[in-house]
């Protein structure tokens, strides 16, 4: 609803939240270009600080407008690159294995998907090292809410506050602990996913398939079955 001039007012003044919860700030305005296309806000976070942001990492729902952190943005991005070029390469090898494309084609495609692997090999490292930064940065958040629960669970039991404030403080603190412990989760599992992805062979399987039964004659006349990376 935010991504057009003529639907801008109804995102200006309104809360933006990340995927965990947490108040950032509020939209304060926009940027656009000439078809009327709204290319990014202004965000003000936290009172302090004034940011524009790419249209691209927020989420628009009825209740709420999210913004995904840089880290999360640019992981999904590679993990979906990733996904692309693998599956091009299976059903390359696929059409080939066919005879359905001749080696001139196949070669050519075929090098200039190696050519995308390695153009983002260095993405992959840069977000990789990003998602790790993030995480012992929750850890340390987490620590530091641990100890302080039970400076003020020891407090309370000695009888040195009342109970009111205690449970006030103590509903804070767990919140930003389930908000913490969701942000630790969803970052390991980025995280995985692009290990996952990287781990995955850049000729699949179908290549040797291809090759075994060349050099031997094969008395089954089931077609080779072909997984298809999502």
């Amino acid at each position: 609803m935010c991504s057009e001039v003529g639907k801008i007012s109804e995102c200006l003044g309104k809360p933006v939240t990340d995927p965990y919860g947490r108040r950032l700030g509020y939209i304060v305005g926009f940027y656009s270009n000439a078809d009327g296309r709204v290319v990014s806000l202004e965000v003000n976070f936290n009172d302090i600080e004034y940011r524009e942001v790419p249209i691209e990492r927020f989420n628009f729902t009825q209740e709420s407008i999210i913004l995904l952190p840089e880290h999360e943005y640019k992981a999904i991005l590679v993990e979906n690159r990733l996904k692309i070029i693998k599956s091009r390469l299976a059903s390359l090898e696929e059409l080939y294995s066919k005879k359905e494309i001749p080696s001139h084609a196949y070669e050519a495609f075929k090098k200039r998907l190696e050519v995308e692997v390695s153009n983002v090999k260095a993405q992959i490292k840069e977000v990789k090292d990003a998602l790790r930064k993030r995480i012992h940065e929750v850890e340390d958040q987490i620590a530091e809410i641990e100890k302080a629960l039970a400076a003020v669970k020891t407090s309370y039991l000695a009888g040195e506050i009342p109970e009111k404030p205690y449970l006030a403080v103590l509903d804070i603190m767990k919140k930003s602990l389930e908000m913490l412990t969701k942000e630790k989760e969803s970052l390991k599992k980025h995280l995985d996913t692009i290990e996952s992805l990287e781990a995955m062979p850049l000729a699949p399987s179908i290549t040797l398939s291809a090759q075994k039964e060349g050099g031997q004659q094969s008395t089954s006349k089931e077609p080779i079955q072909v997984v298809l990376l999502e």
